[in-house]
């Protein structure tokens, strides 16, 4: 099986999904669609989360003490906390203030992104993969992205889009990236590093990223022979 090649996301085109979930209209059972998918798209390229990962998030799995989130016993049969950028928690905190005041089930025990409300407080019915998935491509048509072959991109792409991001921001700060490979590995719940070398294709802006650097350091060590021919 040859696997799909992935999508990477560009920071612009995270940033006009973001602003589409304006566009989503409020249903009887999702009144609050709109800050879901907002909420939504944030965990997933921020946190690098899987589909079901996200969709499997209880209110109390959120700690805004320590700005983590609880990742309960996901692939592999792992459980794992994940730490939150200050983005990211400020994006619960605004979701969840909103749904405090609408008295929207606000238990431990109620799922994060519900997709129905129910009539006591941890009633509600989290959001199905295929679900959030058509919302999603929903958005995307929305906001106009598409992959360079003209499809839309997948609900995993954005866990390589954090990923790649991740690794393109170490090259550019210069960091060490062959040893800081098993903290994403372990960030992403991955049982060890090749498995972390799946979500990290080769792509231009890591090609870019590495040769500036590689510039930056050795570029005085590479001189040009004296009656070298091309």
């Amino acid at each position: 099986h040859q696997p799909s090649r992935p999508y990477i996301l560009a920071e612009h085109e995270v940033a006009s999904l973001l602003k589409a979930t304006a566009t989503l209209e409020p249903t009887f059972g999702s009144p609050l669609r709109r800050e879901v998918f907002r909420l939504g798209l944030v965990l997933l390229y921020t946190a690098g989360l899987r589909r079901r990962e996200l969709l499997r998030l209880k209110i109390g799995d959120y700690d805004p003490a320590e700005r983590t989130l609880l990742i309960r016993v996901s692939k592999f049969y792992k459980s794992r906390v994940v730490a939150l950028s200050p983005d990211a928690a400020r994006e619960i905190e605004a979701y969840l203030a909103i749904r405090r005041r609408r008295r929207h089930g606000t238990s431990g025990e109620a799922p994060l992104l519900v997709n129905w409300w129910g009539s006591t407080p941890t009633a509600g019915r989290a959001y199905s993969g295929p679900g959030f998935a058509h919302g999603l491509r929903q958005l995307l048509q929305n906001a106009k992205v598409r992959t360079p072959a003209g499809r839309l991109p997948r609900v995993h792409d954005f866990r390589h889009s954090f990923a790649v991001h991740a690794l393109v921001r170490w090259y550019r700060a210069g960091a060490d990236v062959q040893a800081k490979l098993p903290f994403l590995a372990a960030y992403m719940g991955h049982v060890s590093i090749a498995s972390t070398q799946h979500y990290l294709p080769f792509v231009e802006s890591l090609a870019v990223s590495a040769s500036e650097r590689f510039a930056r350091h050795f570029a005085a060590l590479v001189v040009p022979q004296v009656g070298a021919t091309s």
